[in-house]
């Protein structure tokens, strides 16, 4: 009996060590999971080439090898074309592309003209021409025209060229701004008549009067102080316009009052019916050639109304006795609402409020660069030029530091083309990096001129006074826009992400048939079902293995009895 019994638990163990269909079939170890899962992907798999390659049982040998080939060539070229459109998309992520619709005149304000006499001081205040050859010839009595001189040393500041380097004794003085004032031209010696819109206007109420390097000018439809500067950083005495009307118009937002007479001023329609006109006089008698390189009439800079007005960078003149007809095109640029999450170098550009300046409320390029020469000039001299906005307590430059606040331009210029073109230079590094905003306008121009023989002709009823033909020279401007709608430039994203996910997916569908279910299924087999696959195995194991001990169990009592 007991023979019967080692018997029958002998042959319950060689049953429990032969299980045909789980332990000799058990999975040892990772790799054989992983290659079981690899079969079953691609028996299963939408991917072209997979099932050829690892069917042993229906290809022959060098039908999987050419399949491998195969496969392997167009993953190579599929990877290949990804990575090219990759490289691309993050090599130029923005474009400028002209917008698929116009837009008309009436969404952009009309452009602000600043206009500088060439004339810069009565001759019954300074004769500048005779002064200036009597301190060249050293014939000035000292203790008698100490105030001529210092006021010759302070107009030739706002000459073209730096005519006088000799007299090495600065006049230094803190009043430089209230003394150019009482020194320039009134306003009312300057215009004669106005007109807007087809219209006539009180000239005085619509150009204010403005500091720019070429001294007080006067500005048509610029911002006021309080909506550019940045008042509580800058001297009490330093003021850029006389304007005080509130502005309802911002670069990145456009106009927020609809209505027709908002400001910044704006037309409906281009041509000549809805223009600015001026008509500007110069007396004869105030005629001086030493500082406008023997040119004399007006200089005249078109820009935007929250741009600080550096005339000498962008002018057309208006000479004596002419007439000018100019015809503006607004080259406006816009910006896809998506660019506004690249960084500023990549977009290369700013928004409006998105850098910080220290004087000026809101950001542009003019701004932005005449802050940057600014702190520069001051650096470098330890003064600053009368027309820059600066603190309180800062030195003005005079006359005797033309040469480093000049000098200090030129670095700016220099350093800036280095910087562009990736070259070396010994002059002092000067970073602005002053990029231009993403919505601007400039306004392009188109000047012609004749001749005006205005003493033959009939006046104006809108003109202020009667000028005397013998005492004056006339000249008359005419600014107007070209058209009525423009066609805007957009900057805008070369690729947006949908679009790269999708040419991608079309490259890899193209070469081997894959989708985006095609990856969910590559990551799932390649990750999760190997691990679904061994615990699987292991509860068949376990369950199988606990049925055989009870059969064994079982046939052990069965014997007993």
């Amino acid at each position: 009996m007991s023979d019967k019994i080692s018997m029958k638990q002998t042959s319950s163990k060689d049953e429990k060590l032969s299980l045909p269909l789980l332990q000799s079939h058990a999975l040892k170890n990772v790799a054989e999971y992983t290659k079981r899962s690899a079969w079953e992907f691609c028996d299963v798999t939408p991917i072209h080439g997979c099932k050829h390659f690892l069917d042993k049982a229906h290809n022959l040998f060098i039908e999987r090898i050419w399949w491998i080939v195969v496969f392997s060539v167009a993953v190579y070229y599929c990877s290949r074309f990804v990575y090219n459109v990759y490289e691309e998309w993050q090599r130029d992520p923005i474009i400028l592309s002209f917008d698929q619709q116009t837009s008309s005149v009436f969404a952009i304000p009309f452009p602000a003209v600043t206009l500088c006499p060439e004339t810069k001081v009565k001759a019954s205040v300074l004769n500048m021409s005779h002064t200036f050859e009597l301190v060249r010839k050293n014939k000035l009595n000292e203790s008698v025209d100490e105030e001529r001189v210092r006021r010759l040393l302070l107009l030739l500041q706002l000459c073209d060229y730096n005519i006088y380097d000799k007299h090495e004794t600065p006049f230094y003085y803190d009043d430089v701004l209230v003394d150019l004032r009482r020194m320039s031209i009134p306003s009312f010696e300057i215009f004669n008549a106005c007109g807007w819109k087809g219209q006539g206007i009180a000239c005085l109420e619509y150009f204010k009067t403005t500091l720019t390097e070429k001294g007080f000018c006067y500005t048509f439809n610029s911002l006021a102080n309080n909506d550019i500067l940045r008042k509580e950083e800058l001297d009490p005495r330093y003021n850029l316009n006389s304007e005080v009307r509130a502005s309802h118009w911002e670069l990145d937002k456009g106009f927020r009052d609809t209505g027709i007479n908002s400001f910044p001023h704006r037309i409906v329609s281009g041509g000549y019916r809805n223009s600015l006109e001026a008509t500007l006089i110069v007396n004869k008698s105030d005629l001086d050639y030493l500082c406008g390189d023997s040119f004399q009439g007006y200089k005249v800079m078109l820009h935007m109304p929250d741009e600080f007005p550096i005339v000498s960078h962008q002018y057309f003149r208006v000479p004596l006795d002419q007439e000018l007809i100019v015809s503006v095109t607004p080259n406006v640029m816009a910006t896809d609402d998506r660019v506004r999450s690249y960084p500023p170098e990549e977009r290369r550009c700013y928004y409006a409020h998105e850098r910080y300046l220290r004087f000026f409320k809101i950001y542009n390029k003019a701004n932005c660069e005449t802050e940057c020469l600014t702190n520069y000039t001051y650096q470098l001299c330890g003064c600053v030029q009368f027309w820059m906005p600066h603190p309180r307590g800062s030195p003005i430059c005079t006359l005797h530091d033309s040469p480093c606040y000049h000098s200090a331009a030129s670095h700016i210029l220099k350093s800036t083309a280095s910087k562009r073109a990736k070259s070396y230079s010994k002059l002092p590094w000067v970073s602005c990096n002053c990029l231009p905003t993403c919505n601007f306008i400039e306004y392009q121009t188109q000047v012609s001129q004749a001749k005006w023989k205005w003493q033959r002709g009939e006046y104006f009823n809108y003109m202020e006074r009667m000028p005397m033909p013998d005492s004056v020279h006339q000249s008359k401007m005419v600014i107007y826009f070209r058209e009525a709608d423009f066609i805007p430039l957009v900057r805008k994203e070369v690729t947006s992400i949908s679009e790269f996910i999708a040419n991608c997916g079309g490259l890899m569908g193209l070469f081997m048939g894959v989708s985006l279910v095609s990856l969910v299924e590559l990551v799932y087999y390649c990750t999760l079902r190997p691990v679904a696959m061994w615990i699987l195995t292991k509860r068949q194991v376990s369950s199988q293995a606990s049925k055989s001990d009870d059969r064994c169990t079982c046939h052990c009592e069965m014997n007993q009895e």
